[in-house]
C-alpha cells in the first residue's frame, strides 16, 4: 500500500521581523501624535490669545467712554464763604513690586453701569486702581464708581476691569503736547483743567515667552469741559 505525504509549511515570523514591525509602527504613532498634539496647541494658543484680545478690548473701551465723559465740576462757595473749589482729576504714577500700576481717580458723566438705561448720570467718581493678584508677577486693574459727593469715608469697592496684567502704565499729556507720567488738577501747574489726552497701556503676562508681555495701547482725547457755575 502506498502512502502520502503531506508537506506543510509553518514557518512563522522572526524575531527581526517582528521588531522590524513595531520599530514602523512607533515611528507611524510618533508622526500622528506629535501632528495632532501640535494642532492641539495651536488651537489653545490660538483661543487663548483671543480671549486676552477680548479681554483687553473691554477694559481699553471702558477707560475710554469713562475719559470721553471726564469733566472739572466747579463747586460753588460755601456758606461759610469760602471761595469755590474744583472736582479733583487725578493720576498717579505708582508701582507693585517694581512693575508699573498707574492709578487715576476722575470725575464723568457715563452713565453707571447697574443703572436704569433712561437715568441720566448726574456725575460720578470713577477710579482706576491695580493690586496684587493671585500670581506673583501678575497685577489685576480695578474700576470702581460713586456718586460725585461721595463722603470720604466711605470705602470704595472697586470691580475687577482686567487680570493677568503685568504693567498698567497711565500718560497724560497738556495743551502743549508735553508728557507727563502723573496728574493733578489741584497742582498749581494744572489747577482745574483736565489733561488734554490720556494714553493707556496694558502689558499682558506672556506665559510663552516672559520676556515679551503683549501691550495693548490707546489715546483718549478729552473734552475741554467745565460743569457748574463759576464765578466771572
Amino acid at each position: 500500500m502506498r502512502m502520502m505525504t503531506v508537506s506543510t509549511n509553518n514557518k512563522g515570523f522572526t524575531l527581526i521581523e517582528i521588531l522590524l514591525a513595531f520599530f514602523i509602527f512607533s515611528i507611524l504613532f510618533v508622526t500622528i501624535y506629535a501632528s495632532y498634539s501640535g494642532s492641539f496647541k495651536t488651537i489653545n494658543m490660538t483661543e487663548s490669545r483671543m480671549e486676552l484680545y477680548r479681554k483687553a478690548a473691554i477694559a481699553m473701551n471702558r477707560i475710554s467712554e469713562d475719559l470721553q465723559a471726564s469733566y472739572i465740576s466747579v463747586l460753588p462757595p460755601n456758606s461759610f464763604g469760602e471761595p469755590a473749589g474744583y472736582t479733583q482729576f487725578k493720576g498717579e504714577d505708582k508701582d507693585i513690586n517694581g512693575r508699573d500700576a498707574g492709578t487715576m481717580s476722575f470725575f464723568s458723566r457715563v452713565a453707571p453701569l447697574f443703572s436704569d438705561e433712561n437715568e441720566m448720570a448726574t456725575g460720578q467718581l470713577i477710579s482706576y486702581d491695580v493690586i496684587q493678584g493671585g500670581e506673583e508677577y501678575e497685577l489685576v486693574l480695578l474700576r470702581s464708581e460713586n456718586p460725585e459727593f461721595i463722603d470720604e469715608s466711605v470705602e470704595r469697592e472697586g470691580m475687577t476691569l482686567c487680570d493677568g496684567l503685568q504693567a498698567i502704565t497711565f500718560t497724560y499729556f497738556d495743551d502743549d503736547g508735553e508728557p507727563h507720567e502723573s496728574w493733578d488738577s489741584d497742582s498749581e501747574d494744572s489747577a482745574g483743567i483736565l489733561p488734554r489726552m490720556v494714553s493707556v497701556s496694558l502689558e499682558f503676562l506672556n506665559y510663552e515667552n516672559p520676556d515679551a508681555p503683549l501691550t495693548f495701547m490707546t489715546s483718549v482725547a478729552l473734552p475741554v469741559q467745565y460743569l457748574g457755575g463759576a464765578e466771572d
